[in-house]
C-alpha cells in the first residue's frame, strides 16, 4: 500500500502520516525531511543552489519510495510528479486557512514542534507564504484532481480525519 497524504502548509499532513504509518506499520516518509537535508532552508529561489539541492530531495526521496508499501507526506509535485502515479491512494487535506494559520502559530511559537532547522523568524515569515501558496493551490488542486481524482480521498476538518483513521481498522 502507497499512500501520499498532501495539502497546504499547516494542514496536519506530517501528524496525519505519522499515525497511518503506526496503524498500518508502513514505513512514513516525510518529504520535508529530504528537503531540509539537501540544505532548502537555506536555499534562494532560482539560484544554482537550488537546482542542486532539488536534484538531491528527488534523488532521496525517490529511493526511499521504491519500498513497497510507503505514507508520504508533502506535496513536492513540482519536484517529485511521479508521487502521484506510485501512490495507490492520495489523502488531500484541505483545512480552511484560518485553521491551518493557527497551527502554523504554534509551530512558530513553540521550538519543539518546529523543524531543527527553522528559527522562529523563519517560521513567522513563513505565514505571507501560506497565504501566497493558498491563493495558487485551487489551480494545482484542480489539475491534480483531474489526473488523479478516482484515488484520491478529501478530508476537509479534523473530525473527518480522525473519522478516517477509525475506519483504517
Amino acid at each position: 500500500m502507497r499512500i501520499s497524504v498532501m495539502g497546504e502548509s499547516g494542514s496536519g499532513k506530517t501528524t496525519l502520516a505519522k499515525k497511518i504509518s503506526e496503524k498500518l506499520a508502513i514505513p512514513h516518509i516525510h518529504l520535508d525531511r529530504f528537503y531540509f537535508e539537501a540544505g532548502g532552508a537555506d536555499v534562494r529561489r532560482g539560484s544554482e543552489k537550488e537546482k542542486v539541492m532539488e536534484a538531491t530531495l528527488r534523488r532521496n526521496a525517490l529511493a526511499a519510495l521504491q519500498t513497497e508499501s510507503w505514507v508520504s507526506d508533502g506535496r513536492y509535485l513540482r519536484i517529485l510528479p511521479e508521487i502521484g502515479e506510485m501512490a495507490d491512494t492520495i489523502i488531500y487535506l484541505d483545512i480552511p486557512m484560518w485553521r491551518r494559520l493557527a497551527n502554523h502559530a504554534k509551530r512558530a511559537l513553540k521550538p519543539s514542534l518546529r523543524h531543527k532547522e527553522l528559527s522562529a523568524w523563519h517560521e513567522l515569515k513563513f505565514f505571507v507564504e501560506m497565504v501566497r501558496r493558498t491563493l495558487k493551490g485551487e489551480q494545482k488542486k484542480s489539475k491534480l484532481i483531474a489526473k488523479f481524482g478516482s484515488k484520491m480521498i478529501f478530508l476537509n476538518s479534523y473530525r473527518e480525519i480522525g473519522e478516517y483513521l477509525q475506519e483504517l481498522f
